[in-house]
């Protein structure tokens, strides 16, 4: 049996894929692998070339980053204590900005991060002005009316 905890990393095929799971097999075998609570941050399909980085835990591998062949690195921050698993993408604000935008917003200036969220200002078509949270993972926490004499937003708003 593997070690608990231990950090691998392995390159193989995908050989089958459920819901936030999927089988990598490389030359010692099939690995099972988990992307956490967020698996829709990786398109995964069988056939598909991968390499992946974690650590193994019991029977899988909690996945902490992934890259399918030809693409880019996506990585996955996993926290939350007690059993928790909150799994979110890295400090890409992109996912925020249109789930802002989704909501009907034009954003005002640079979302301002934070160790699990982002901070954004909004803005809607009848001018109304929105200060929104989205967790990293493109999901909208909250949302409140802006507070204009809020040092954070001096920047955003100097050009309104």
């Amino acid at each position: 049996m593997k070690q608990d905890h231990k950090k691998t990393s392995i390159s193989g095929l995908v050989t089958a894929v459920f819901a936030r799971r999927f089988v990598v097999e490389d030359k010692d075998g099939k690995h099972l692998a988990d992307l956490g609570s967020q698996p829709s941050l990786v398109d995964l399909r069988e056939g598909d070339k991968v390499t992946l980085q974690g650590r193994r835990k019991h029977a899988e591998i909690k996945v902490s980053a992934i890259t399918k062949k030809g693409g880019e690195m996506i990585l996955i921050a996993r926290k939350g204590g007690h059993g928790h698993d909150k799994t979110v993408v890295s400090h890409d604000p992109s996912l925020a900005i249109a789930a802002v935008k989704l909501e009907g917003y034009r954003v005002l200036g640079a979302p301002l991060g934070t160790p699990d969220h982002f901070e954004i200002l909004g803005r809607s078509a009848k001018g109304k002005l929105v200060e929104f949270h989205v967790e990293l993972d493109g999901a909208i926490d909250s949302k409140k009316p802006a507070d204009m004499q809020a040092p954070k937003w001096a920047s955003a708003i100097a050009d309104l």
